[in-house]
């Protein structure tokens, strides 16, 4: 999931404004793409994120919340509430493949609108939209202004020679040349301007951002010109940039008299890929592996409902939770057949995470598993390269040194003794019993896999070309 859990939350609830006219929160949900562990402010004093750093240490920063080693698995995990592998979801989802989130699936903002809520959604979709059932406007939001598929310029708003910007079913063309990132807030700020003080508000903002290409306007680059790396100088000007555009976000909501009553998340849907800049620093890996690094992400919720605020949570927390936790807090009841878990007493209070596992991912087809089962993680099988600690460049240039290391697994770490993945328990007599029980329990999850569709050819009646240079659904 391009998308992380280093999973961000910002916002702010059940307040007492005068303009309020619904006593239901309205809830900003932010998802940045590919924003590492070290990609932010408050685990990274070079870092330029303010307003999210001001958000982050007034609410309630995670500290273990957890995303998908990429990104369409962490989105579907978030608007679902189930984990990717009971969906055949464990991978990136393919531009020219007819395949999509299973349309059975009742979603995030199609669970809000029952109970009341206008829903609308600005940013990256990455679900699939072969046809169009499988787009956003068909699966519970009102509007959709944004991109179907997984990375795009940010100034011309193409990929592979084709247009993808939709407000709605329309094809967006008068954008070239504006910054995603700020049109993107500009959409924000006309919905919230417009929108009925009478209902609940679901905003769910899926930022391009910092995903590459490294493309940001130049006077977010000034700030870091010492750093001798221009992909990091590039993807720390990304996230400022992104900072501003949150900002512009949060103040429309104040003048509109909504933010007072308004409930934030924030979070990455995968960890950073170091060789374009992120950083996930000091955790182990990167974006697309099952290294803590890259699924490990930051996140934060910030809202006037939390009972207890300024602290940092240590509970486990994953993006199948956010649904759930969500649906609670808008008056809605749980959905036994979830994944996710109901995590608002515990975000909100400080108690225990009701939460004890969650899968990393669990895919046959590529030999690949991993688990958490309390302080344990274990790993089988492949997405286990890039697996060393590499310090970001301003880190380096302070004489921070990156670590590369060359293990076979598979791997058994105790992640509350050792978050960094340095010691590898696996084998060593004295955690026998856990290794075996770690391997039962996985293979128990193994009987829910769907798998991943890998026999999909690449479809050419989904190239741009027959659309007039615009991706266009409805081939399939």
């Amino acid at each position: 999931m391009a998308g992380v859990l280093l999973l961000a939350i910002a916002g702010c609830l059940f307040g007492q404004g005068a303009a309020q006219a619904t006593t239901k929160p309205h809830i900003l949900l932010i998802v940045a793409d590919d924003l590492g562990w070290s990609d932010v402010s408050w685990n990274n004093p070079y870092v330029l994120t303010p307003n999210l750093h001001t958000l982050a240490t007034a609410g309630v920063i995670f500290n273990q919340t957890y995303g998908q080693p990429t990104c369409s698995p962490s989105r579907a995990a978030l608007l679902t509430g189930k984990f990717p592998f009971r969906l055949g979801m464990q991978r990136v989802m393919d531009n020219k493949t007819p395949h999509g989130l299973p349309l059975d699936e009742e979603l995030l903002p199609q669970k809000l609108k029952k109970l009341g809520y206008a829903t609308h959604m600005i940013g990256k979709w990455h679900l699939g939209s072969c046809k169009w059932e499988y787009t956003p406007t068909e699966r519970g939001f009102d509007s959709f202004y944004g991109y179907h598929h997984g990375a795009q310029d940010y100034y011309t708003h193409k990929s592979a020679r084709g247009l993808d910007f939709w407000d709605g079913k329309t094809s967006v063309s008068d954008q070239n040349g504006v910054y995603s990132t700020e049109s993107f807030a500009t959409r924000a700020e006309s919905i919230i301007s417009q929108h009925d003080l009478n209902t609940p508000l679901f905003l769910y903002m899926p930022f391009q951002s910092v995903h590459t290409p490294h493309q940001v306007p130049f006077s977010y680059l000034q700030p870091f010109s010492t750093i001798q790396d221009d992909n990091r100088s590039s993807i720390l000007g990304m996230a400022t940039a992104l900072d501003d555009a949150i900002k512009r976000v949060k103040d429309a909501l104040k003048d509109k008299g909504l933010w007072d009553n308004t409930l934030t998340i924030f979070m990455s849907d995968n960890g950073g890929q170091y060789s374009d800049g992120q950083s996930n620093w000091p955790l182990r890996g990167a974006k697309a592996t099952l290294w803590e690094g890259g699924n490990r992400v930051p996140a934060f919720v910030h809202g006037n409902m939390l009972e207890r605020t300024g602290y940092t949570y240590n509970g486990m927390m994953h993006g199948v939770d956010i649904l759930p936790t969500l649906v609670s807090v808008a008056g809605g009841t749980e959905d036994p057949g979830l994944d996710g878990k109901n995590m608002w007493q515990s975000i909100s209070t400080g108690a225990d995470s009701p939460r004890t596992e969650f899968v990393y991912t669990i895919d046959s087809e590529a030999d690949s598993y991993a688990i958490r089962v309390g302080d344990y993680k274990l790993i089988i099988g492949g997405k286990t390269g890039k697996g060393g600690w590499y310090a970001p460049a301003e880190m380096q240039q302070m004489g921070i040194l990156t670590e590369t290391v060359d293990e076979t697994g598979p791997f058994l770490f105790n992640i509350r003794e050792d978050p960094l993945e340095k010691s590898n328990l696996y084998g060593v007599a004295e955690y026998a019993s856990i290794q075996r029980a770690m391997r039962h329990r996985l293979n128990e999850l193994k009987a829910f896999e769907v798998p991943f569709p890998t026999d999909l050819a690449n479809d050419p009646a989904a190239d741009p070309s027959n659309y007039g240079d615009v991706w266009m659904p409805g081939w399939c």
